[in-house]
């Protein structure tokens, strides 16, 4: 009966949300290709805001904090950092991104890169990479909401039933309404998430500890060592710290859906206003890491099975049952709504420019709706595919899984120095790419991250951007031809 009332809670949001994203579909049903995939490029700042930071609030931001805390201790502060640094670099790159949006109707990642280097097939290959990227962070939303809502249930509801009826919910209405239908329901979301990481990160310390101060000092006092790097680890020292802050920064905007999603700004002072106040959500990633410190307290005699079900475990244990239903929908939330962007950003970079101008060999006769509706019937034909890869081959994406960070952080030096450096070339763009990702499997899959180098511990991708950024300069300074096209 426990159970029965926090699974009623969960689906409430799972169905509402569904139904609160399909609203601009079923409002508007002649909804042109403009609007399905970028929101017809007129979103304020603040909706535009909650859509940004609706990829802060993943199911990273949900059970990996609090994990990380629970397991690795010091470490996890690079969390905080690393929003703070790459909110420095939006600030910068974003306006500049929506500029080429507006002016030269671009929709996805693959569409910059084409323009930038007048290199359709250039524009294809790093459209095929982001593919390979995002098919994995989507598989781990998948995998994260079904273990969110095991926990939730007490077990009554088996992963595999829950993944595939949220899925469906968000395939039908990433299909109804596009990105609109992502905004939308990201405003929900990114609420819920803000107000439940304030109240239980101050709410349990205090409870269990007698305040965040009290917990800091008996976790110390009971694991001397654990809050400093590198904590519960033998390898995440300062220097792996400071090489991940940089790939985190550098790569944060280098998912191929942040580029679809600045192209839906109305103008460039809304990703440029958005980089200043990004920073109040992403503060709000203490609260879980303040949650699984204080879970090592409460668990030293009982340790908890899977690190990443810190925060669940303190809600189960410490809140009524229907609280632990609030909590699972604000997580299954958290994997959902991320989720729906990552399957709308896949469908348009497979439909519009690998299949289109790819296989089709040319846009030429290809009307909008047209690519409308091939990247409508994409997300369908993903959403199975990744059902059935996270169900029947859990393990099969996890390599690209572990490289992800790494491998997407290497598309800065293409687009950054594309768009601001004009003897940016396209020999030197394919060059520093296949350089960097080639560095980033390599030392990744023969598990060399993190690189031992000097007395200290190198961040993988750190060393491929660095090597990445070389070859791009060299490359570009004997190049004569091929140079960018600016703004």
């Amino acid at each position: 009966m426990e159970a029965m009332s926090a699974l009623v809670i969960l689906f409430v949001f799972i169905i509402g949300i569904a139904v609160l994203g399909a609203i601009p579909g079923l409002k508007d049903k002649h909804m042109n290709a403009e609007n399905w995939a970028v929101g017809g490029r007129n979103f304020g700042r603040w909706l535009n805001w909650f859509i940004m930071a609706g990829e802060v609030y993943t199911a990273f931001a949900f059970l990996g904090a609090s994990g990380w805390a629970y397991a690795k201790g010091g470490p996890t502060f690079y969390i905080l950092g690393y929003g703070a640094l790459a909110y420095v670099v939006g600030y910068h790159i974003l306006p500049r991104v929506c500029q080429y949006g507006h002016r030269h109707q671009l929709v996805t990642q693959g569409d910059l890169v084409e323009y930038l280097y007048d290199s359709r097939p250039l524009g294809i290959l790093v459209s095929c990479i982001g593919v390979a990227f995002l098919l994995p962070y989507l598989q781990l939303q998948l995998t994260a909401l079904g273990l969110i809502v095991e926990v939730t249930s007490l077990g009554a509801i088996p992963r595999v039933y829950a993944m595939v009826i949220a899925f469906v919910m968000v395939a039908l209405f990433v299909f109804l309404s596009g990105l609109k239908g992502v905004a939308s329901t990201a405003v929900v979301k990114d609420v819920m998430m803000m107000g439940s990481m304030l109240f239980f990160g101050l709410y349990l310390p205090y409870h269990y500890c007698g305040g965040i101060g009290e917990m800091f000092a008996q976790v110390e006092a009971m694991k001397p060592g654990f809050m400093m790097f590198p904590g519960g680890t033998g390898n995440l020292d300062i220097i792996w710290a400071m090489t991940t802050l940089v790939v985190m920064a550098a790569g944060f905007y280098m998912w191929p859906h942040f580029s679809t999603n600045t192209f839906s700004a109305k103008d460039p002072d809304v990703p440029r206003h958005n980089a200043v106040w990004l920073p109040v959500c992403h503060l709000f990633l203490i609260f879980p890491m303040i949650v699984g410190f204080t879970a090592v307290l409460v668990y030293a005699d009982n340790p908890i099975p899977v690190a990443d079900m810190a925060f669940l475990y303190m809600v189960k244990d410490s809140f009524p049952v229907w609280v632990l239903g609030l909590i699972g929908g604000a997580g299954a939330l958290a994997c959902m709504i991320p989720a729906a962007d990552l399957l709308l950003s896949t469908s348009l970079l497979i439909s519009r420019n690998i299949y289109i101008k790819g296989l089709r060999r040319g846009d030429e006769g290809i009307s909008p709706e047209h690519m409308k509706r091939t990247a409508r019937y994409l997300i369908l034909i993903l959403t199975a595919a990744a059902l059935y890869l996270s169900i029947f081959h859990s393990n099969l994406l996890v390599n690209l899984l572990l490289t992800g960070y790494s491998g997407v952080t290497q598309f800065f030096p293409l687009l950054v120095l594309g768009m601001f450096w004009k003897q940016a070339s396209k020999k030197a763009a394919l060059c520093g790419l296949l350089v960097g990702e080639a560095l980033v499997f390599y030392l990744m899959l023969n598990q060399m991250d993190p690189l031992p180098v000097l007395g200290g511990h190198f961040n993988a991708g750190f060393i491929a951007l660095a090597a990445n950024f070389v070859v791009f300069v060299l490359v570009s300074a004997v190049t004569k031809n091929g140079k960018t096209r600016l703004v």
